[in-house]
């Protein structure tokens, strides 16, 4: 009596599993539709593939993932489209590399959120230069070909169907008649209001800004050739404007563009508080 019941729970599980898997495994297989290529999906170099080699050698998903959830704890990682990942988007990923753990901050939309090369190879070879507070490892070792092809990897993290953001090369190189005429006639939502400019601004200064900029705002040098800009000496030689645009799209050189990840009224804040930085911190 006890093996027959045994038998039956056996068989039951057996079923049980079959079944699960069944609805969760083969039923999806079967309709190509839900991972078949589409506009969203990345469409990789042959440099990017050589970079995701380097990116499995080295380990990068032991402590980062490629998969944003519909869960509120993943909208920080989302896209231009504001949307989780799905299966389309791993189209032309063979291995598929989800992770398990974020030590690190997601990276399926990493391309979108800082798509400059020269960011994330500065980021690579120094960590702690771009964010104190990383206990990420220093990749200073691998070669300099090696960290080209891995940050070519990273900025092919993207949404496709989304067209690029267009970024000058270096903005220290530009002057007020580089500004394009679509920004020349905007008006700044925040002008005359200081205050809510700062209680908006400060928040993000502390969390995204110092630790490229410093803790005084008066840039550092975070490689060789890469230094931040010195807030103090681009308020005077700036328009709101300009620094308006200056955030929302960033360089190629290292400095992020911030239309998909801050607000219209966000990066006014910044460039309202970056116009009056000396009257904000004398």
């Amino acid at each position: 009596m006890l093996h027959r019941n045994a038998a039956l729970v056996a068989l039951g599980a057996f079923l049980l599993l079959s079944f699960a898997i069944a609805v969760t495994v083969a039923l999806p297989l079967m309709q190509e539709e839900l991972y078949a290529a589409d506009e969203a999906t990345p469409q990789y170099s042959e440099l990017a593939l050589k970079g995701k080699q380097i990116y499995q050698r080295e380990g990068c998903f032991y402590c980062h993932t490629q998969q944003v959830r519909t869960i509120p704890n993943d909208a920080a990682f989302q896209g231009p489209n504001k949307r989780p990942s799905r299966p389309s988007d791993y189209a032309n990923d063979n291995p598929v590399l989800l992770g398990t753990e974020r030590t690190g901050p997601d990276l399926k939309f990493v391309g979108d959120r800082l798509p400059s090369k020269d960011w994330h190879i500065g980021h690579l070879k120094n960590p702690r230069a771009y964010d104190p507070r990383s206990i990420m490892p220093s990749y200073a070792h691998l070669p300099e070909e090696e960290l080209e092809a891995l940050a070519e990897y990273l900025i092919s993290l993207r949404d496709w169907s989304v067209k690029p953001l267009q970024q000058p090369e270096r903005l220290a190189d530009l002057t007020e008649e580089d500004l394009p005429e679509e920004f020349r006639s905007l008006q700044n939502p925040l002008a005359g209001d200081l205050q809510r400019a700062v209680a908006i601004a400060e928040p993000i200064v502390a969390q995204s800004c110092v630790a490229c900029h410093g803790q005084d705002l008066r840039g550092k040098q975070l490689t060789e050739r890469v230094k931040s800009a010195d807030w103090y000496e681009r308020a005077q030689v700036r328009s709101e404007q300009f620094l308006y645009w200056a955030i929302t799209v960033g360089s190629k050189e290292g400095m992020p563009g911030w239309e998909r990840s801050l607000t219209e009224e966000q990066r006014w804040a910044l460039a309202t508080y970056i116009k009056n930085i000396q009257q904000i911190r004398p």
